[in-house]
């Protein structure tokens, strides 16, 4: 499986780097790379067993700071 994932990578982000640099987009090829290695690290990690914490609470707790700043009552 974790070939598997490996190929896929490969072969997904060939495709969409050689469009980019071709196109002479780098800004957008920054971009895409950090979030494409962000993505493949979590997809390893998953895939080798690892449990990835949620995100969901640090966001709640985020949004509900934010709403008692802006929104006052």
């Amino acid at each position: 499986m974790i070939l598997l994932v490996i190929l896929f990578y490969i072969v997904l982000g060939a495709l969409e780097v050689f469009s980019l640099i071709k196109k002479n987009k780098k800004k957008e090829l920054i971009l895409y790379s950090v979030i494409f290695t962000w993505a493949f690290i979590l997809s390893m990690l998953l895939n080798l067993g690892f449990k990835i914490p949620s995100p969901t609470k640090p966001i709640e707790n985020f949004v509900e700071m934010a709403k008692s700043i802006f929104i006052q009552k």
